[in-house]
């Protein structure tokens, strides 16, 4: 496939963004040979410096690491500077990685598309986080009125409200903040009931972060006969800008809007599958996962020289690399009714696009990611890898990776780096977000 463009979200956990299906669905309307998926890590600095191993351009960040990751770049616009946060990194030639904040196009954006008019009116903001701070400055732009921000810790809120100029209050004496509003934004990270359902009136506009699962808010303001605004609108017009930084051009929408809303469906197999380049580490990633939680392994190259009755080396000697591949295709396939494994994929599995559908059928997919100079390190030289028998293996190694980054970035679901991380490290990382 070649090497196209990189795009990542990264988060902790990322596994829920639908960052990646808006994207991807734009850039194949409008022909743009890039793929975006899902960085997962334990810092922003971590994302960063995995991002720039792997030659990544340009990157969103949610949750927890949005204020993080502004102490690790240059802010390029008001917003990041304003907010203290950045939810938006475009990495450009060698300088430091710059930093941008989408959200509060995402929350005006939203309101607007919802024909909800800001100006003058009095807005409660939920929350104490990078994104709260997002929704009170979009309301200061848009000239709202009276704004309070409301947080269980009064204190958190108290000091948002002090840098934008607004009211504050702790969450059990919001009642006339929340009752009088005529905008509510939940910048929360709970589905859970946090604010009373008799608070919610008819005329208010309900708009919540919270997407991934049906938050209380959103259900009781709809029984309440609110308007209620989708957080896959904030999603997505947050996203609309982030598309035209990266790529240089006006998003479109209606794509992005309809990828958003069409969830995919999530493997119901329990399988999780690794993948990645040798020397990346799945066989010890697997041997970890396996312990922790109990799982068999499935190892494909182990299924082939079963069905063939013969080694990997032997089976490329006698058949060529098309007579392996095929057989690699069958024990794929082979492996339809496989249930609650962790299946050990060979390199070169996801070359073929019938298996990368196969295997997002399968499995929750994992790219193992490892740079270069580490898998020269880790595989062994001595002989029994084609690719290290000949001269330059480096140079080789880097030619295939090349060739191949493509096709991981769009069979995996997600992408966890392992260079300096042990495989009880990589596996914890894997099980947060798959179990």
């Amino acid at each position: 496939m070649g090497m196209p463009g990189l795009f990542a979200v990264v988060g902790k956990p990322v596994l829920h963004s639908l960052s990646p299906q808006m994207h991807n669905a734009a850039f194949k309307a409008q022909s743009i040979d890039a793929r975006y998926i899902r960085l997962a890590s334990e810092s922003a600095e971590g994302a960063l410096q995995s991002a720039m191993a792997m030659g990544i351009r340009g990157m969103n960040v949610t949750a927890p690491f949005k204020e993080e990751m502004a102490s690790h770049v240059t802010a390029a616009d008001a917003n990041a500077r304003e907010l203290g946060a950045v939810n938006t990194v475009l990495f450009k030639g060698g300088g430091m990685p710059q930093g941008y904040n989408t959200d509060p196009d995402g929350v005006s954006g939203a309101l607007e598309a919802a024909g909800i008019a800001v100006k003058g009116a009095e807005c409660a903001v939920l929350g104490a986080g990078g994104a709260a701070k997002a929704a009170v400055l979009a309301l200061k732009k848009g000239k709202a009125g009276k704004i309070t921000v409301v947080n269980r810790t009064p204190e958190k809120a108290g000091a948002i409200a002090a840098r934008f100029g607004c009211e504050s209050c702790g969450l059990s004496e919001s009642g006339d903040a929340i009752g009088k509003a005529d905008i509510i934004v939940s910048a929360l990270g709970t589905a859970d009931r946090v604010v009373r359902p008799e608070s919610l009136n008819r005329g208010m506009a309900v708009l919540d972060a919270h997407y991934s699962s049906p938050s209380a808010l959103a259900q009781d303001a709809r029984k309440a006969g609110c308007t209620v605004i989708d957080g896959r609108e904030w999603l997505l017009h947050q996203g609309l800008r982030a598309f035209a930084l990266f790529c240089g051009k006006k998003a479109p929408i209606g794509v992005m809007r309809k990828a958003v809303y069409a969830r995919n469906p999530e493997p119901k197999t329990g399988n999780i599958a690794l993948v990645g380049m040798m020397g990346s580490g799945k066989d010890s990633v697997a041997k970890a996962v396996s312990s922790k939680k109990g799982m068999p392994i499935v190892s494909t190259d182990a299924e082939i020289e079963k069905k063939a009755g013969k080694g990997i080396s032997r089976i490329f000697k006698d058949d060529g690399e098309a007579g392996f591949r095929k057989l690699e295709s069958a024990t794929l396939a082979s492996l339809k009714g496989t249930k609650g494994s962790a299946i050990n994929c060979g390199g070169g599995i996801v070359i073929r696009a019938g298996n990368r559908n196969a295997l997002k059928r399968l499995a929750s997919v994992v790219w193992l990611w490892a740079d270069v100079r580490t898998i020269m390190e880790r595989v062994p030289q001595d002989g029994t890898r084609p690719l290290f028998a000949g001269p330059e293996p480096e140079k080789k190694l880097r030619a295939l990776l090349f060739e191949r980054i493509g096709a991981y970035a769009e069979a995996s679901d997600m992408v966890v780096a392992t260079d300096g991380k042990t495989p009880d490290e990589i596996a914890e990382r894997i099980l947060y977000e798959i179990h």
